[in-house]
């Protein structure tokens, strides 16, 4: 019996589709922390005042204190972020001088979060939040050419399902599996065989939603029609795969249903694809 599902996604009338998806899924590298639901980094910095310089000078240095720390803080974050099942940014940017070089100059011009705040002591506390996605982004210098302008992948291999399933999107229920979330991870069948990753995936798309979108809640992540769809298939993951847990594994008659239809391999090459973790 194949376990693939519909989800009927039951919308709430008047609150906008993202802002439904609580709570959110976060994770913290280093000094900053990040939110993969909504997919932005937010690091902070405090600089204490210099009490050698002139009084009048002492609150702008401590500002400019605190946001280096501030973009310390987002590149260390940054670097421990894992880009795939093997990989960590940090491998990535040590082995190519040009990515690295992109990641620091970019960070310089990221946008402070809120008003900065003030202490007793005269020292200042800043946040800086840098979007995941977006074209010029992080995701786009990190994806590097591992994903290109269309999928590499043009028609599905493994085994199908005689009767054909058609979706718009794919919810995995990866709840229980401890899966780490990851800029570029993979979608496999029991057998090994690739059923969802870079290969499938068109560029520009993956550079506006990220290669797979995270959510707490099978629920949530079914209100999600403006990356999903109305007709998105439900799965559940098998187990955590690769080195680094950021890829999932979904038993072979859920992946011979996806492989059914050569139409799903359009929501695939658009990254309609969430993930359910812990």
């Amino acid at each position: 019996m194949h376990h693939l599902k519909i989800v009927v996604c039951a919308l709430l009338s008047g609150i906008p589709v993202f802002a439904q998806m609580q709570p959110v899924v976060t994770g913290t590298q280093g000094s900053g922390s990040i939110d993969w639901s909504k997919r932005f980094i937010v690091a902070t910095g405090i600089g204490a005042p210099n009490p050698d310089l002139p009084e009048a000078a002492q609150r702008p240095a401590a500002l400019r204190a605190a946001q280096q720390i501030a973009l310390r803080n987002a590149l260390e974050t940054i670097k421990g972020i894992f880009l795939n099942s093997s990989t960590t940014v940090q491998n990535f940017m040590v082995a190519n001088d040009v990515v690295s070089s992109s990641v620091s100059g970019y960070l310089k011009g990221f946008e402070q979060e809120g008003r900065e705040k003030y202490m007793s002591d005269g020292s200042v506390e800043i946040s800086m939040k840098v979007p995941l996605d977006g074209v010029g982004g992080l995701g786009e210098m990190l994806l590097g050419t591992s994903i290109t302008d269309q999928p590499a992948i043009s028609k599905f291999e493994g085994k199908k399902a005689k009767t054909e399933h058609i979706f718009t999107g794919l919810i995995i229920n990866c709840k229980g599996l401890s899966i780490k979330p990851a800029l570029s991870p993979r979608v496999l069948d029991e057998s090994g065989r690739e059923v969802y990753g870079s290969a499938y995936v068109a560029r520009e798309w993956a550079i506006k939603y990220g290669v797979v979108g995270y959510a707490k809640e099978v629920e949530a992540a079914a209100k999600l029609v403006d990356r999903l769809g109305k007709n998105p298939g439900q799965v559940k993951g098998q187990k955590a795969h690769g080195d680094n847990a950021t890829d999932v594994v979904i038993n072979n008659d859920d992946a011979a249903d996806i492989r059914s239809a050569a139409k799903n391999l359009k929501f695939l090459s658009e990254c309609r694809v969430i993930f359910v973790v812990d």
